[in-house]
């Protein structure tokens, strides 16, 4: 399907949603689940918090849909609504989500002694191995993390300030959370092998 008839057969689907269609919103449900689950769960890095934060979301989307205005795509709409939510929840929680270091934990596990090194190390210490292994990435790396993570602006804010499609932004936001963590990685390697 053309990209005009697509957009097109999305606002029929939106149209009949705004009319109380459940069926015509299962669709979008379908459509759209397994993306705004993978941005729940980079936020908040358990499944069972995506799971619920992402229902949660769906229903806000259908509660809110005559909010939705046709200028903006609705992937857009949605995932502005999963990344908000997932913020609140992890706002209830008490977690510091401006953090990389706690945004990345889960993948610093897999790592031994730099693991261990990396808990040891103070508040300070830690922001300026996150600042140095920036340093170390490209310059479109540094800027989506700057915005997503550090600035916590949202995707389609990242959007409107770099001119990057929407997938485009969370690709790249993925590609440079990765390099990063392999940057910090060989960082942390060679501070232990300096101590040994």
């Amino acid at each position: 399907m053309k990209p005009h008839n697509e957009r097109y057969a999305m606002e029929l689907i939106i149209a009949k949603v705004k009319n109380g269609d459940v069926a015509a919103f299962n669709v979008l449900v379908d459509e759209h689940k397994a993306m705004a689950f993978t941005l729940a769960l980079r936020l908040l890095k358990s499944r069972e918090d995506a799971e619920e934060v992402t229902q949660d979301s769906f229903l806000k989307a259908y509660k809110n849909i005559g909010q939705f205005k046709e200028e903006a795509k609705f992937s857009t709409w949605l995932y502005t609504i999963v990344y908000n939510t997932a913020l609140t929840s992890l706002r209830k929680k008490k977690l510091k989500t401006t953090e990389i270091e706690d945004l990345s934990s889960e993948n610093l596990l897999q790592l031994s002694e730099p693991d261990a090194e990396w808990r040891r190390l103070q508040k300070e210490e830690r922001s300026g191995y996150i600042q140095l292994a920036l340093t170390q990435l490209s310059n479109d790396d540094q800027v989506a993390i700057t915005l997503f993570y550090l600035n916590e602006n949202s995707l389609q804010e990242i959007c409107e300030i770099t001119n990057w499609e929407l997938s485009n932004v969370k690709v790249r936001l993925h590609r440079a959370r990765k390099r990063l963590l392999i940057a910090l990685e060989h960082l942390l390697d060679n501070e232990v092998r300096e101590l040994l």
